[in-house]
């Protein structure tokens, strides 16, 4: 049963390796604008100068070379790949026990298939130290933070947060809220507005368990009464700290980034691509830098305005 299973394995659809295309057109053009899209964000949140764009696409545009190369070399093994498969499919359609040369070529294909991704990825390394050399530290946190999104953020005041980052107006608003309630229906009606708060958070991310909420309800209670209790130039010089206190910690997502730091360690430890490579060295990324540069060039800044052309409002007439 074992070896059924694993000849099973080897029929289904090889993953496709960095240098191929999806064949089917709609979902791939979905799916493409959708990668440029997300793409854009990130450089939008760079400010890359006209100099870092000029070297990042002579390098992509060394890697998109050697891309065509691999596509090339995988298109001529995938035909005798499908052959393969196909015989292995149809021998396997009569019942387990195949004949030991079938078994014996589609097991070779499929480990030259995988050999080749192996050795394309291996042969990026290179390319991913040339794009870090361009980027400076500050990019490079940006990079770091950034989560593929389709939309932008509604605020980018802090280059950070470019990415799925939240802007905290929303939050500063529900605090100046609590600010303005008077003191009797604020101990009235306390308990009743961070519930919906938290009924808001459950539906929209699921059931936290008794223990979790009954900490978090304590922790945003003791930030609601000191918000209160704060003065107008306190709460204003605080308020962007006090709106990250005030959302609520969800464990799940918590526990996700945790997972994601984790891989990322592994993805280096094993000398794959870290975030910087995992981005830049996308098919998409040379054709959104090759745009960004033309823009950058056919920018014209405005005349400065001649002030002494501005006429002024007349004074107005003494009574």
């Amino acid at each position: 049963m074992k070896k059924l299973l694993a000849l099973v394995a080897l029929i289904t659809v090889i993953s496709a390796p960095a240098w191929a295309e999806d064949q089917d057109p709609l979902e791939q053009k979905i799916a493409k604008v959708r990668e440029e899209i997300s793409l854009t964000n990130l450089i939008n949140g760079l400010n890359l100068t006209e100099q870092q764009l000029t070297d990042l696409i002579s390098t992509l545009s060394e890697v998109q070379e050697m891309r065509k190369s691999y596509r090339e070399k995988h298109r001529a093994l995938g035909e005798e790949i499908l052959r393969s498969f196909e015989d292995l499919k149809k021998n396997l359609e009569n019942g387990p026990k195949l004949p030991q040369e079938v078994e014996k070529q589609a097991g070779g294909y499929n480990e030259r298939a995988k050999e080749l991704g192996e050795e394309f990825k291996k042969k990026l390394a290179p390319y991913q130290e040339k794009v870090e050399s361009v980027l400076t530290e500050a990019q490079k946190l940006v990079i770091d933070d950034f989560k593929p999104c389709l939309l932008p953020p509604k605020s980018q005041k802090n280059p950070v947060r470019v990415g799925q980052a939240k802007s905290n107006e929303q939050a500063i608003e529900h605090l100046r809220k609590l600010r303005e309630v008077p003191q009797d229906v604020y101990e009235q009606k306390r308990e009743n507005i961070l519930n919906r708060y938290f009924s808001k958070f459950e539906d929209k991310k699921g059931k936290m368990n008794e223990d979790e909420k009954a900490r978090e309800k304590k922790r945003l209670f003791d930030l609601a009464d000191r918000v209160r209790s704060m003065s107008a130039e306190d709460f204003e010089l605080n308020k962007d700290d006090l709106a990250e206190e005030f959302i609520i910690k969800d464990r799940a997502e918590e526990l996700e980034t945790q997972l994601k730091d984790i891989l990322e360690y592994r993805h280096k430890d094993k000398g794959g691509l870290n975030k910087i490579g995992r981005f830049f060295l996308k098919p998409e990324m040379l054709g959104i830098l090759e745009t960004r540069l033309n823009t950058l060039k056919n920018f014209k800044p405005s005349e400065p305005a001649n002030l002494d052309n501005i006429k002024t409002a007349p004074e107005p007439k003494k009574k």
